[in-house]
């Protein structure tokens, strides 16, 4: 049981996370906020997504030294690492809109 308990709650943070940002994505209001954000301090909000590829890279680690050492938890970091790329693929995705013109 505690063995399932890890990556369900993974993919529950996942399916969550792309909900939030499904959400977040049909405000249009809210990315020209954003947009306007990224663009007020550009070096500033590399930050966020530079900490989550790191971050994304050492749960694909974990997940990997996990299942070498046995514990089938270990796929619950994959989806962790899944789910901090989601994110930076969000901002991405932001950042890389054209300018709106107001």
């Amino acid at each position: 049981m505690r063995d399932v308990l890890f990556p369900v709650a993974s993919v529950a943070v996942l399916v969550l996370t792309a909900a939030g940002i499904v959400w977040r994505a049909r405000n249009k209001r809210w990315v020209h906020d954003a947009q306007l954000a990224f663009n007020a301090q550009p070096r500033l909000s590399l930050i966020l997504p530079v900490f989550l590829v790191l971050a994304a890279g050492v749960t694909v680690i974990l997940g990997v030294g996990s299942l070498e050492a046995g514990f089938a938890l270990g796929w619950g970091y994959f989806v962790l690492a899944l789910d901090a790329l989601l994110i930076v693929g969000f901002t991405v995705w932001i950042a890389r809109r054209p300018f709106p013109m107001d």
